[in-house]
Protein backbone atom coordinates (compact mmCIF):
# COMPACT_ATOMS: atom_id res chain seq x y z
CA UNK A 1 0.00 0.00 0.00
CA UNK A 2 1.70 3.40 -1.30
CA UNK A 3 1.71 6.34 1.25
CA UNK A 4 1.05 8.88 -1.72
CA UNK A 5 2.75 11.75 -1.43
CA UNK A 6 3.01 12.20 2.29
CA UNK A 7 6.55 11.53 2.13
CA UNK A 8 9.27 12.97 -0.13
CA UNK A 9 10.18 11.23 -3.25
CA UNK A 10 13.99 11.96 -3.20
CA UNK A 11 16.19 10.05 -1.03
CA UNK A 12 16.57 12.68 1.86
CA UNK A 13 16.88 12.03 5.58
CA UNK A 14 14.87 14.51 7.57
CA UNK A 15 17.35 16.25 10.01
CA UNK A 16 15.19 15.05 13.21
CA UNK A 17 16.07 11.27 12.37
CA UNK A 18 20.05 12.25 12.61
CA UNK A 19 19.51 15.35 15.10
CA UNK A 20 17.37 12.73 17.75
CA UNK A 21 17.80 9.16 17.05
CA UNK A 22 20.72 8.64 15.11
CA UNK A 23 22.07 7.39 18.86
CA UNK A 24 18.66 6.07 19.52
CA UNK A 25 17.39 4.05 17.46
CA UNK A 26 18.73 0.53 16.54
CA UNK A 27 20.47 -0.44 13.58
CA UNK A 28 17.44 -2.13 12.05
CA UNK A 29 14.58 0.77 12.85
CA UNK A 30 17.41 2.83 10.65
CA UNK A 31 17.39 0.64 7.82
CA UNK A 32 13.68 0.30 7.74
CA UNK A 33 13.36 3.93 7.58
CA UNK A 34 15.63 4.60 4.94
CA UNK A 35 13.75 2.07 2.62
CA UNK A 36 10.58 3.66 3.55
CA UNK A 37 12.12 6.81 2.04
CA UNK A 38 13.75 5.15 -0.25
CA UNK A 39 10.35 3.95 -1.88
CA UNK A 40 7.69 5.73 -0.43
CA UNK A 41 5.75 2.50 0.31
CA UNK A 42 5.68 0.40 3.93
CA UNK A 43 5.42 -3.60 2.79
CA UNK A 44 6.38 -5.75 5.61
CA UNK A 45 6.62 -8.64 3.56
CA UNK A 46 8.84 -6.89 1.05
CA UNK A 47 10.78 -5.19 4.00
CA UNK A 48 11.01 -8.54 5.59
CA UNK A 49 12.89 -10.07 2.71
CA UNK A 50 15.23 -7.71 1.76
CA UNK A 51 16.32 -7.36 5.59
CA UNK A 52 15.88 -10.83 5.82
CA UNK A 53 14.20 -10.50 9.67
CA UNK A 54 10.83 -11.63 10.81
CA UNK A 55 7.62 -9.06 9.38
CA UNK A 56 7.17 -8.58 13.04
CA UNK A 57 10.77 -7.00 13.86
CA UNK A 58 9.61 -4.47 10.91
CA UNK A 59 5.99 -3.78 11.82
CA UNK A 60 8.06 -2.85 15.87
CA UNK A 61 10.32 -0.56 13.52
CA UNK A 62 7.37 1.01 12.09
CA UNK A 63 5.97 1.50 14.98
CA UNK A 64 8.73 2.80 16.27
CA UNK A 65 8.78 5.73 13.97
CA UNK A 66 5.41 6.44 14.35
CA UNK A 67 5.51 6.78 18.11
CA UNK A 68 8.24 9.58 17.44
CA UNK A 69 6.54 11.35 14.65
CA UNK A 70 8.69 10.59 11.85
CA UNK A 71 5.97 8.88 9.92
CA UNK A 72 2.06 9.82 9.62
CA UNK A 73 0.04 7.48 11.99
CA UNK A 74 -3.10 7.14 10.18
CA UNK A 75 -1.38 6.22 6.78
CA UNK A 76 1.39 3.59 8.51
CA UNK A 77 -0.88 1.94 10.51
CA UNK A 78 -3.52 1.27 7.64
CA UNK A 79 -0.32 0.02 5.71
CA UNK A 80 0.71 -2.30 8.53
CA UNK A 81 -3.50 -3.22 8.39
CA UNK A 82 -3.50 -4.21 4.67
CA UNK A 83 -0.76 -6.47 4.90
CA UNK A 84 -1.67 -8.12 8.21
CA UNK A 85 -5.29 -8.77 6.90
CA UNK A 86 -3.35 -9.73 3.85
CA UNK A 87 -1.16 -12.20 5.29
CA UNK A 88 -4.79 -13.62 7.40
CA UNK A 89 -6.69 -13.68 4.06
CA UNK A 90 -3.40 -15.65 1.69
CA UNK A 91 -1.92 -18.09 4.88
CA UNK A 92 -0.77 -20.89 1.67
CA UNK A 93 1.18 -17.95 0.27
CA UNK A 94 3.34 -18.20 3.39
CA UNK A 95 3.65 -22.07 3.90
CA UNK A 96 6.56 -22.66 1.03
CA UNK A 97 8.78 -20.24 3.27
CA UNK A 98 9.69 -22.62 6.32
CA UNK A 99 11.18 -25.68 4.68
CA UNK A 100 9.72 -28.90 6.35
CA UNK A 101 13.31 -29.74 7.93
CA UNK A 102 13.05 -26.70 9.85
CA UNK A 103 9.89 -27.04 11.83
CA UNK A 104 11.50 -27.71 14.84
CA UNK A 105 13.65 -24.34 15.44
CA UNK A 106 11.21 -22.15 15.48
CA UNK A 107 9.68 -22.41 19.34
CA UNK A 108 13.21 -21.93 21.09
CA UNK A 109 14.05 -18.78 18.60
CA UNK A 110 10.91 -17.56 19.12
CA UNK A 111 10.51 -17.84 23.09
CA UNK A 112 13.98 -16.37 23.10
CA UNK A 113 12.98 -13.25 20.55
CA UNK A 114 10.19 -13.04 23.05
CA UNK A 115 12.28 -13.02 25.87
CA UNK A 116 14.96 -10.22 24.21
CA UNK A 117 11.68 -7.99 23.51
CA UNK A 118 10.21 -8.66 27.12
CA UNK A 119 13.87 -6.97 27.98
CA UNK A 120 13.97 -4.10 25.79
CA UNK A 121 10.41 -3.07 26.08
CA UNK A 122 10.60 -3.07 29.88
CA UNK A 123 13.97 -1.81 29.99
CA UNK A 124 12.79 1.27 27.62
CA UNK A 125 9.42 2.25 30.06
CA UNK A 126 12.19 2.37 33.44
CA UNK A 127 14.23 4.24 32.22
CA UNK A 128 11.27 6.49 30.14
CA UNK A 129 13.35 6.91 26.60
CA UNK A 130 14.23 4.64 23.93
CA UNK A 131 17.62 2.48 24.42
CA UNK A 132 20.93 3.60 22.37
CA UNK A 133 21.73 0.57 20.10
CA UNK A 134 24.75 0.49 22.73
CA UNK A 135 22.58 -0.08 25.46
CA UNK A 136 20.30 -2.92 23.41
CA UNK A 137 23.09 -4.60 22.69
CA UNK A 138 24.94 -4.59 26.28
CA UNK A 139 21.14 -5.36 27.56
CA UNK A 140 21.20 -8.78 25.01
CA UNK A 141 24.42 -9.66 25.96
CA UNK A 142 23.92 -9.70 29.18
CA UNK A 143 20.73 -12.02 28.19
CA UNK A 144 22.56 -14.00 26.24
CA UNK A 145 26.10 -14.92 27.36
CA UNK A 146 26.35 -13.86 30.70
CA UNK A 147 22.79 -16.12 31.32
CA UNK A 148 21.19 -13.18 33.34
CA UNK A 149 17.33 -13.96 33.32
CA UNK A 150 15.30 -11.06 31.47
CA UNK A 151 13.61 -10.36 35.18
CA UNK A 152 17.16 -9.88 36.64
CA UNK A 153 18.01 -7.39 34.59
CA UNK A 154 15.18 -5.70 34.76
CA UNK A 155 15.18 -5.69 38.70
CA UNK A 156 19.02 -4.13 38.26
CA UNK A 157 17.66 -1.19 35.67
CA UNK A 158 14.46 -0.77 38.48
CA UNK A 159 17.32 -0.58 41.29
CA UNK A 160 19.66 1.36 39.38
CA UNK A 161 16.92 4.11 38.81
CA UNK A 162 15.59 3.76 42.14
CA UNK A 163 18.70 5.64 43.38
CA UNK A 164 19.01 8.12 40.60
CA UNK A 165 21.66 6.06 38.77
CA UNK A 166 19.59 5.03 35.62
CA UNK A 167 22.95 5.09 33.54
CA UNK A 168 23.85 1.93 31.46
CA UNK A 169 27.63 2.10 32.84
CA UNK A 170 26.37 1.75 36.35
CA UNK A 171 23.78 -0.29 35.40
CA UNK A 172 26.18 -2.75 33.13
CA UNK A 173 29.10 -2.77 36.39
CA UNK A 174 26.11 -3.55 38.39
CA UNK A 175 25.16 -6.73 36.47
CA UNK A 176 28.55 -7.79 35.85
CA UNK A 177 29.33 -7.91 39.66
CA UNK A 178 25.79 -9.75 39.90
CA UNK A 179 27.47 -12.86 37.32
CA UNK A 180 30.43 -12.36 39.36
CA UNK A 181 28.53 -13.30 42.87
CA UNK A 182 25.49 -15.57 40.96
CA UNK A 183 22.90 -13.52 41.26
CA UNK A 184 21.29 -15.23 39.03
CA UNK A 185 17.39 -15.62 40.25
CA UNK A 186 15.02 -13.43 40.96
CA UNK A 187 15.10 -14.52 44.84
CA UNK A 188 18.52 -14.32 45.02
CA UNK A 189 18.36 -10.43 43.09
CA UNK A 190 16.01 -9.74 45.55
CA UNK A 191 17.80 -10.26 48.85
CA UNK A 192 20.39 -8.33 46.87
CA UNK A 193 18.42 -5.14 46.51
CA UNK A 194 17.49 -5.61 50.13
CA UNK A 195 20.89 -5.19 51.58
CA UNK A 196 21.79 -2.93 49.44
CA UNK A 197 18.56 -0.76 50.65
CA UNK A 198 18.93 -0.87 53.76
CA UNK A 199 23.34 0.07 53.63
CA UNK A 200 22.15 2.80 51.76
CA UNK A 201 19.38 3.92 54.56
CA UNK A 202 21.66 3.77 57.28
CA UNK A 203 24.63 6.15 55.32
CA UNK A 204 21.87 8.48 54.45
CA UNK A 205 20.87 8.50 58.29
CA UNK A 206 24.26 9.04 59.36
CA UNK A 207 25.13 11.55 56.64
CA UNK A 208 22.19 13.96 57.76
CA UNK A 209 23.07 13.21 61.26
CA UNK A 210 26.54 14.47 60.77
CA UNK A 211 25.09 17.28 58.15
CA UNK A 212 27.65 15.51 55.10
CA UNK A 213 26.10 17.31 52.14
CA UNK A 214 28.80 17.88 49.58
CA UNK A 215 30.75 14.61 49.29
CA UNK A 216 30.68 11.05 50.14
CA UNK A 217 31.70 8.34 52.81
CA UNK A 218 34.82 6.88 52.10
CA UNK A 219 35.33 3.24 52.70
CA UNK A 220 36.51 3.77 56.50
CA UNK A 221 33.39 5.52 57.18
CA UNK A 222 30.92 3.07 55.24
CA UNK A 223 32.92 0.04 57.36
CA UNK A 224 32.17 2.07 60.96
CA UNK A 225 28.43 1.89 60.15
CA UNK A 226 27.71 -1.28 58.71
CA UNK A 227 29.40 -1.80 62.30
CA UNK A 228 27.01 0.22 64.30
CA UNK A 229 24.14 -1.12 62.64
CA UNK A 230 25.01 -4.69 61.42
CA UNK A 231 27.08 -5.80 64.41
CA UNK A 232 26.23 -3.62 67.10
CA UNK A 233 22.19 -3.78 66.08
CA UNK A 234 22.26 -0.49 66.86
CA UNK A 235 19.91 2.74 65.47
CA UNK A 236 20.30 5.86 64.52
CA UNK A 237 18.70 7.36 68.11
CA UNK A 238 21.25 5.21 69.83
CA UNK A 239 24.13 6.36 67.12
CA UNK A 240 22.93 10.16 67.75
CA UNK A 241 23.61 9.63 71.47
CA UNK A 242 27.48 8.84 70.40
CA UNK A 243 27.32 11.69 68.54
CA UNK A 244 25.74 14.16 70.96
CA UNK A 245 28.60 12.73 73.40
CA UNK A 246 31.26 13.15 71.34
CA UNK A 247 30.74 17.13 70.56
CA UNK A 248 30.42 17.15 74.22
CA UNK A 249 33.76 15.85 74.80
CA UNK A 250 36.19 16.65 72.18
CA UNK A 251 33.93 19.10 70.13
CA UNK A 252 34.07 17.33 67.07
CA UNK A 253 32.21 14.53 64.86
CA UNK A 254 34.76 11.70 65.06
CA UNK A 255 34.01 8.23 62.87
CA UNK A 256 37.01 6.87 65.06
CA UNK A 257 35.99 8.37 68.35
CA UNK A 258 32.12 7.67 67.81
CA UNK A 259 33.14 4.13 66.98
CA UNK A 260 34.71 3.91 70.37
CA UNK A 261 31.46 5.12 72.66
CA UNK A 262 29.61 2.67 70.33
CA UNK A 263 31.66 0.05 70.83
CA UNK A 264 31.93 0.29 74.85
CA UNK A 265 28.36 0.57 75.05
CA UNK A 266 28.22 -2.72 73.09
CA UNK A 267 30.56 -4.31 75.36
CA UNK A 268 28.57 -3.06 78.46
CA UNK A 269 25.58 -4.75 76.94
CA UNK A 270 23.75 -1.19 76.69
CA UNK A 271 21.33 -1.77 74.44
CA UNK A 272 18.41 0.93 74.97
CA UNK A 273 18.55 4.74 75.59
CA UNK A 274 17.28 4.22 78.93
CA UNK A 275 20.26 1.58 79.66
CA UNK A 276 22.77 3.98 78.19
CA UNK A 277 21.91 6.68 80.27
CA UNK A 278 21.65 4.30 83.50
CA UNK A 279 24.79 2.18 82.88
CA UNK A 280 27.17 4.33 81.15
CA UNK A 281 28.48 5.65 84.18
CA UNK A 282 31.48 4.87 86.50
CA UNK A 283 30.67 4.60 90.60
CA UNK A 284 31.97 7.41 92.41
CA UNK A 285 35.80 6.93 93.30
CA UNK A 286 36.21 6.00 96.80
CA UNK A 287 39.13 8.58 97.76
CA UNK A 288 39.20 12.23 97.45
CA UNK A 289 41.92 12.07 94.79
CA UNK A 290 40.67 14.23 91.57
CA UNK A 291 41.48 13.70 87.97
CA UNK A 292 40.04 16.75 86.42
CA UNK A 293 40.09 16.92 82.69
CA UNK A 294 41.26 13.67 82.57
CA UNK A 295 38.20 11.91 81.41
CA UNK A 296 38.87 9.44 84.30
CA UNK A 297 36.24 8.03 86.90
CA UNK A 298 34.52 10.78 89.39
CA UNK A 299 31.89 11.55 91.03
CA UNK A 300 29.88 13.57 88.88
CA UNK A 301 28.82 11.27 86.11
CA UNK A 302 31.71 10.66 83.71
CA UNK A 303 31.58 8.17 80.83
CA UNK A 304 32.40 5.01 81.00
CA UNK A 305 35.49 5.23 78.68
CA UNK A 306 38.77 7.44 78.88
CA UNK A 307 39.56 10.24 76.36
CA UNK A 308 43.34 10.24 77.21
CA UNK A 309 43.57 6.67 76.91
CA UNK A 310 41.93 6.77 73.57
CA UNK A 311 44.10 9.38 72.15
CA UNK A 312 46.74 7.28 73.72
CA UNK A 313 45.77 3.93 71.74
CA UNK A 314 46.83 6.02 68.44
CA UNK A 315 43.72 8.08 67.66
CA UNK A 316 44.46 12.03 66.67
CA UNK A 317 40.47 12.46 66.58
CA UNK A 318 40.50 14.00 63.13
CA UNK A 319 37.50 15.68 61.50
CA UNK A 320 34.48 14.10 59.53
CA UNK A 321 36.59 13.00 56.57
Amino acid sequence: MMLGNKLPSFIAVPSEIIDRHIGKASGLYIKVILYILRTDEIDPAKMAGVLSVPESDIEEAVRYWIGSGILPEKEAEACLNAARKSRESSPEKEAPVTPVKKVPSPPPVSAEREEVRFLLTTAEQILARPLTSTEQQGFVFFLEEYDLPADVIVMAIEFACMHQRGNYRYISKLLAGWHEQGINTHPLAEEYIRVQTERMTHESEVMELFGIKNRGLTTANRKYILQWYQDYGYDIGIIKMAYERALDQIGQASFPYIGKILQNWHKMGLKTPEEILAGDVKKPASTGSSNSGSGNASGNGSPSYDIDAFARQGFDLPDID
